[in-house]
């Protein structure tokens, strides 16, 4: 059986791989947004694909987090950087993380 913060991860990664278009399998961890994995151009009316990645990253975060992302003490560049911010986040506020993410309840 595997461990929810596998799972996580795992849902995590199938989530960014929706929001770039991308097959899941060819994403690695130390893919860095912006570098590899670009946003495709949109107009300033619409989100693109880094602006749902924020709407992610500070739906899940609690207060402490988010002043740490505020301040730039926590910076998230890479897919293992999205996906370790999601497990971090799964123990304070996992009803986000399980919607955000939309993982299977059970």
């Amino acid at each position: 059986m595997e461990s929810i913060n596998e799972k996580i991860r795992q849902c995590a990664l199938a989530r960014i791989a929706c929001l770039f278009d991308v097959d899941p399998a060819t994403l690695a961890l130390d893919s860095e947004f912006g570098i590899d994995l670009k946003a495709s151009f949109i107009s300033d009316f619409k989100t693109n694909e880094f602006d749902q990645l924020d709407y992610d990253i500070r739906d899940v975060a609690d207060r402490p987090t988010l002043k740490e992302l505020s301040s730039g003490k926590l910076v998230i560049r890479t897919v293992d950087d999205y996906c370790e911010h999601m497990v971090r986040c799964y123990y304070t506020k996992p009803a986000e993380v399980m919607h955000i993410l939309r993982m299977d309840p059970s």
